[in-house]
């Protein structure tokens, strides 16, 4: 081989591992925590994930690893990797069940199905277990800064889920499925009282109940419906069975 070429070939390669790559750990678990949490601040999320993988096996009775594995939570959660973020935030809480940040690891997996959740007239598996998470922040987390956070977000997949129930209901009506109809009426009533949703579920059960001829039913809930909102547009239209 040409001794300028095997030169210039040493070179590069000394140049190559003098250079590490950003998500390298080559310092003391602080410095490399540090290196992680700047690479988050700075956006760089998917190389910060990598990087705290790697920290995490490198330091794993480290003072900083699990504070490198709720980073990395985030990181996830950022980089829009929420599977990935729901896999590692239920790890944390199986690994920490007394670790005094554990209630930022369940708001995260709350978060993460939050992000995920649906239309109205879509399939609500990620909206339920959305709710089923910030339900459980709740119950075990009442004093935690997320607390209130998580309320007004689960009146807001409360809303969603009334308005599924409204959404199918108004199909079942439409094909002149009235039983099955109601059912969906009579729920959005019966678990979800806060909603917007209530006024028209309690328009269409009361259609649904005098497409049936049960002139009663339909007059007692059309009463109901102008009693509560009596200036609403649906109330308005119900006066026809009052």
């Amino acid at each position: 081989m040409n001794i300028f070429l095997l030169l210039a070939t040493m070179l590069s390669m000394l140049a190559a591992c003098a250079k590490a790559p950003p998500s390298t750990l080559h310092e003391s678990a602080r410095a490399d925590f540090e290196k992680a949490r700047a690479m988050v601040v700075d956006g760089g999320y998917d190389e910060a994930d990598v990087f705290l993988e790697r920290f995490i096996n490198r330091y794993p009775y480290s003072d900083y690893a699990s504070s490198a594995e709720l980073l990395r939570i985030y990181a996830t959660y950022k980089g829009d990797r929420l599977e990935l973020t729901q896999i590692l935030a239920e790890r944390f809480k199986k690994r920490h069940p007394r670790h005094p940040d554990l209630a930022y690891a369940q708001y995260m997996l709350a978060m993460s199905w939050y992000q995920q959740r649906t239309q109205p007239d879509r399939e609500q598996a990620p909206t339920l277990k959305a709710r089923q998470a910030f339900e459980e922040l709740i119950r075990d987390f009442p004093d935690s800064p997320y607390a209130a956070e998580a309320k007004t977000r689960l009146q807001q997949l409360n809303n969603l889920l009334a308005a599924h129930e409204l959404s199918v209901g108004r199909f079942y009506f439409e094909k002149h499925r009235l039983v099955a109809a109601i059912n969906r009426f009579q729920s959005v009533l019966q678990h979800y009282q806060n909603s917007p949703a209530i006024e028209e579920a309690l328009y269409y059960l009361a259609a649904s109940y005098d497409a049936l001829k049960m002139d009663q039913q339909a007059h007692d809930v059309a009463l109901l419906l102008q009693h509560n909102y009596p200036k609403g547009e649906w109330g308005q239209k119900a006066q026809t069975w009052l």
